[in-house]
């Protein structure tokens, strides 16, 4: 198992401990935040705010699957449109921050190991009266990877990427539905 999942994995045995010792239940079972009558969620392209090419389109992706996925309302499965005229509410945001570090270096001083660290702001409001349902800011998700001995990591730099915006997608979703 990769270091960045055995971690995620980590925090995700975390949570669900403390939510079962908290009267919390698991996976689609929370609160919503979503109220009645919100059954049609306008997903806005998310905004790129970095100097990091296509990130805001991976998040976009991978939040409209997941919504797809495993939305759900109080009034059955939500459904995902790009017209906010045929919303009953919006979900926008942006991905403000996007960096990478050498976390791991070899004894010739070449790094081995980079961490992506990516930053961003989400809000979910009702269309017709802008009332906000759910906001956050600074969210920060991590992924690792390790350089090959050629130096290219284009391609590892791209699957941590698609794994970022999976964990972004999963973390709003379920913020959103289930109310964690």
């Amino acid at each position: 198992m990769r270091p960045g999942h055995a971690c995620r994995a980590a925090v995700v045995l975390a949570i669900s401990i403390s939510a079962a010792s908290c009267g919390y239940t698991l996976s689609g079972y929370g609160s919503s935040v979503l109220p009645e009558g919100i059954s049609i969620v306008a997903l806005i392209p998310f905004e790129n705010r970095t100097q990091r090419p296509e990130i805001e389109q991976r998040v976009t992706e991978a939040v409209a699957a997941e919504l797809s996925r495993r939305g759900r309302s109080k009034s059955g499965r939500l459904r995902v449109v790009t017209q906010v005229g045929q919303a009953d509410a919006v979900l926008e945001g942006a991905v403000t921050r996007y960096q990478t570090r050498s976390v791991e270096f070899a004894s010739n001083g070449r790094a081995t190991r980079i961490e992506i660290e990516v930053l961003l702001q989400a809000t979910l409001r009702v269309r017709k009266t802008d009332t906000i349902l759910w906001s956050q800011s600074g969210l920060i998700f991590r992924e690792q990877f390790d350089v090959p001995p050629t130096g290219e990591f284009f391609d590892q730099e791209t699957l941590a990427l698609d794994d970022i915006a999976r964990g972004v997608a999963q973390v709003l979703v379920s913020s959103i539905v289930e109310g964690f």
